[in-house]
């Protein structure tokens, strides 16, 4: 982590400032460390170039332990608490914690998915994010579009409730990109621990819908928003045609997956929340073929199949609404 996002972070209940120690660094970027609490000295663990920023009730006791113990802290005095765990955020951080190479074979180097990325969010970043930009990326698990937000000189803040998952997308940024900008911080997102009005763009591409309270998120995402930033957000579409992709899904099981109870999303959804967090956005859809048609092509073949059908479909009125996934683009209100 490097020294200066600590500026964009707060402490997840109490929304303290944060106190950097480091123990150990490298340059600029903090291996090893604490973010204390102003006032409480209540203190969270930096391990591997991680911020480990969850509220108590859903952080690894075992390793605060070791960390505690290998450099001789005293107990640490308790953080603000959410109250009590909330089931879904459990087994959300239990999920992907225990699945993380899964999902990395057979979601982010699916034929599929390649090219719906690039498609999607990938030409977002192309037009939206230059040089500089700083950009908070929430559920961004093993950097599937970390890396393209690198890529495009973005500085980016990485969150995702899975330190495991952060690991992976670490190790992932540092090996294709060792002079990147980008930081991993475990965290809720109903609880961020980003200061107000820190990024200049924001990226929630496909997990809200693992999300425990997504309203509660994208207000907090949205308060974490500079005035005049942008906002992409994707999740899967509440649409007439969802029965074909589940009947589908049965037949031939493409990725497994830990949803929320309520994992699909319609755009009056999205116009509310957006809206009550200041944001004015534009709503379409994509995906109107099954993803199991891409699986057979290559790379490029994908990508041209997939951006003509979203292209054709998405102008027709009766048409347009039978998109699998629905897509906002957002600008902050000033």
């Amino acid at each position: 982590m490097r020294v200066e996002t600590v500026q964009c972070l707060k402490a997840p209940v109490s929304g303290a400032k944060l106190e950097l120690q480091a123990l150990e660094v490298s340059g600029d970027d903090v291996i090893s460390g604490r973010l204390i609490e102003a006032g409480t000295g209540a203190w969270y663990r930096i391990e591997e170039g991680i911020a480990d920023l969850l509220p108590a009730e859903y952080r690894n006791a075992e390793r605060y332990e070791a960390f505690r113990r290998n450099h001789g802290f005293e107990p640490s005095p308790a953080p603000g608490s959410v109250g009590s765990a909330h089931k879904n955020t459990l087994t959300q951080v239990k999920f992907f914690s225990e699945h993380t190479e899964m999902y990395e074979s057979e979601v982010v180097h699916s034929r599929f998915y390649e090219a719906f990325d690039e498609v999607t969010v990938g030409r977002w970043i192309a037009r939206t994010i230059t040089p500089g930009t700083r950009v908070v990326e929430v559920g961004c698990g093993t950097g599937r579009q970390t890396l393209p937000l690198v890529r495009a000189g973005a500085k980016v803040v990485a969150v995702d409730l899975s330190e495991n998952m952060l690991r992976l997308a670490r190790r992932k940024v540092r090996a294709e990109r060792p002079e990147a900008q980008a930081d991993f911080v475990a965290a809720t997102a109903e609880n961020l621990p980003l200061r107000d009005e820190a990024f200049d763009a924001a990226v929630i591409f496909g997990s809200l819908h693992h999300f425990t309270d997504p309203r509660t998120a994208l207000l907090q995402i949205a308060g974490a928003m500079k005035p005049g930033a942008h906002f992409y957000l994707m999740e899967p579409h509440k649409s007439p045609a969802r029965f074909i992709f589940d009947w589908m899904m049965r037949r031939w099981k493409l990725w497994t997956e830990e949803a929320s109870d309520d994992p699909l999303f319609t755009s009056t959804q999205f116009e509310s929340w957006l809206n009550a967090g200041g944001l004015e956005a534009r709503i379409r859809y994509g995906t109107y073929l099954p993803p199991h048609l891409f699986y057979r092509m290559s790379r490029g073949m994908a990508e041209r199949l997939l951006a003509t059908t979203d292209a054709a479909f998405g102008s027709l009125p009766g048409f347009r609404r039978l998109g699998g996934v629905i897509i906002a683009e957002a600008v902050k209100r000033p």
